[in-house]
């Protein structure tokens, strides 16, 4: 049906679970309630909001996250949105002016078209499904799973359950035939699924020299990334860790809004502490969010949080997301992902190893980094190297204890596909150093498919944002050299030579306790390894007593080892697994990690590898039951615990 006329504008950036496709859509199943269907032209779209965004210049626009153009005014929201389906319309990469970090859809019924885009790093998911009968498009693998035939990609399930990332790599998901957008790609179909074009931005990386841009011309761009991110919004949410990520956006957030910062953890935790007296700098609310009980959910919320946004593993979250009952969400800011700023994943110079064979060269000298030239030997060389890192986890030990019959060799060939779709991304950046393949294969693999679902999570109350993440401040934070941005470098300016940022770096870190960061780098670096010791002692007094009342780390954290002390942890382990469609040995393997963790015979580290997994399973279920199909496309083993 056609959408309903006189229709409350939609605000911009609001999320929603969507399906477009050539097709009649039809589900067997309830949907949300607020879920309506829609027909553009012989287009079909489901939305599970029950507005359709509004038709601008002949176009509708979808998308997670967030997009502005910062040639129009910040109260602009109709003369943003008209710039924004322009760049995308116009060509790709985006043009300077558009910012944001999103994925989106974009209907032209004037050209009868369709383009799916999303930034640099792709922290948003969006899927499509292309065959000789239809194609689909969406933002949810669970409603592309819902509104398809298609079968479970075991390749697919499998990286999801292994290590070293427990995620799909490049565009697998896990459906047969259903992709998702690659870092930085833009894809155009026609209305009737021809598929056009096929192009990605690779403007990251780019003008990397030791001049630009100063301390202060970045901060100029982040605040007013800021500003247009928030747009006409009063109230602000700040995901405020204490860390100096969350203190740059807490820093950037205008003076004349309402401020409510968040953490999880006891506020007796250090780290809220810290989080704490950084809110009263700016006189901000805050609230320490601490419910225990949730780092493993009851089966019924794990489930919730699976359909609604795709992104449960670090249970911490929940703590924020289930202890506020807004009505209407509201913007929540999140520091930086990637760790681009402190380059904190240049692997090379980031080990136990070269930090303490170099610590004074490096750290109390402030000698520079020496970097190696990027060439194609060196790159085939890492990239051989990365392809064994992964392939370990691929033996017989391991894939023996799924459910269904697997292939080694097609599952290894399937992985070295994947590998190659993000070694050809990186590739097309031309890298100036070696040391650099590390960092932006972090950002396509590790920051995508895992931080990013603090994101995802925190978007089920709040419209979750990362600023440091958008198109601009991407593409400016990795346009400074690395020897500028290693060892806080270029951090440690920007604090001094702003204002804003000046009065929060008085403030210790939970690395540093009691030490305020404007001490000098011997200072702090002593106090962090005290610290260190000092908790790998208490840690080791507790494993070897295995006694829970022992003091756990010197300055209170989160107390992973009590995490595994919920009384309905089994119980609710075994509800993760009521309908098991991975197989009986995996439940096994991961509630026998948790009995013994519980135990304190294995180390209590946090539980996002047991939740992640699990959640899997709940994606597997809600695709099988919602499509109303007792059968599944991969072997299922019913109350296989």
């Amino acid at each position: 049906m056609g959408a309903a006329s006189g229709r409350k504008k939609e605000q911009a950036g609001k999320s929603m679970k969507f399906v477009l496709s050539n097709r009649e859509l039809k589900a067997s199943c309830k949907l949300t309630e607020s879920g309506t269907f829609h027909r553009i032209k012989y287009l079909h779209l489901y939305v599970e909001n029950a507005q359709l965004p509004e038709e601008v210049n002949g176009c509708h626009l979808l998308n997670d996250g967030y997009l502005r153009d910062l040639d129009k005014p910040v109260k602009d929201l109709q003369g943003q949105r008209k710039g924004v389906i322009e760049g995308i319309k116009s060509g790709w990469p985006l043009p300077k002016n558009i910012t944001g970090s999103f994925s989106a859809l974009l209907i032209d019924k004037s050209s009868e078209q369709i383009t799916i885009c999303t930034d640099q790093v792709n922290l948003y998911p969006l899927y499509y499904i292309k065959t000789e009968e239809e194609f689909i498009i969406t933002n949810s693998v669970i409603l592309a799973g819902t509104f398809s035939d298609l079968e479970f990609d075991k390749a697919g399930i499998v990286q999801r359950t292994l290590g070293p990332e427990y995620s799909n790599i490049g565009s697998r998901t896990i459906l047969k035939a259903c992709k998702r957008l690659l870092p930085g790609e833009r894809r155009q179909y026609s209305f009737r699924g021809e598929l056009l074009s096929v192009e990605y931005d690779d403007t990251l990386f780019k003008d990397n020299s030791e001049e630009d841009p100063s301390p202060k011309e970045y901060w100029k761009a982040y605040k007013r990334e800021v500003g247009y991110c928030l747009n006409t919004s009063e109230k602000v949410n700040m995901a405020l860790s204490g860390g100096i990520d969350s203190r740059i956006a807490f820093g950037a957030i205008p003076n004349d809004k309402e401020i409510t910062c968040y953490t999880f953890g006891s506020p007796q935790n250090y780290e809220s502490k810290i989080a704490s007296r950084l809110a009263r700098l700016k006189k901000a609310g805050f609230v320490a969010c601490y419910k225990p009980e949730l780092y493993f959910p009851s089966p019924k919320l794990l489930k919730k949080y699976t359909f609604e946004t795709e992104g449960l593993e670090l249970c911490s979250w929940l703590e924020i997301t289930e202890s506020v009952s807004k009505k209407t969400k509201e913007p929540m800011l999140l520091g930086e992902l990637c760790e681009a700023l402190p380059a904190r994943k240049i692997s090379a110079f980031s080990s136990k190893q070269f930090r303490k064979e170099n610590f004074f060269k490096h750290y109390v000298f402030n000698k520079d980094y020496h970097f190696t030239p990027a060439t194609s030997e060196n790159f085939e060389s890492w990239k051989k190297e990365v392809f064994r890192r992964f392939k370990i986890y691929y033996h017989e030990k391991n894939l023996s204890k799924f459910d269904f019959d697997l292939d080694q060799s097609e599952l290894i060939d399937s992985l070295k596909n994947d590998l190659d779709e993000i070694f050809t991304r990186i590739e097309a950046h031309k890298l100036p150093y070696a040391e650099l393949y590390d960092e932006l294969f972090s950002w396509y693999t590790y920051t995508r498919m895992r931080l990013s679902k603090q994101l995802l999570t925190t978007n089920a109350k709040f419209d979750a944002y990362s600023p440091a993440m958008s198109l601009q401040m991407l593409r400016m934070t990795s346009s400074i050299h690395p020897n500028r941005r290693l060892n806080y470098r270029f951090i440690k300016r920007l604090f001094k030579e702003n204002k804003d940022l000046r009065r929060f770096y008085k403030v210790p870190t939970n690395q540093a306790p009691l030490i305020p960061q404007t001490f000098p780098d011997l200072v702090k670096f002593g106090m962090w390894g005290f610290r260190s010791v000092m908790d790998q002692f208490f840690i080791k007094r507790l494993m070897q007593s295995r006694d829970i009342t022992k003091k756990y780390r010197w300055f209170p954290s989160i107390n992973w080892a009590k995490v595994y002390q919920v009384p309905q942890m089994e119980e609710h382990l075994r509800g993760y697994f009521k309908r098991n469609h991975l197989g009986k040995a995996i439940f096994q393997n991961i509630f026998q990690q948790a009995v013994q963790r519980k135990e304190l015979k294995q180390w209590p580290f946090a539980n996002w590898n047991i939740i992640n997994v699990s959640s899997l399973n709940a994606e597997l279920d809600l695709i099988n039951t919602m499509r109303k199909k007792p059968e599944s496309a991969i072997k299922t083993g019913e109350n296989t615990r």
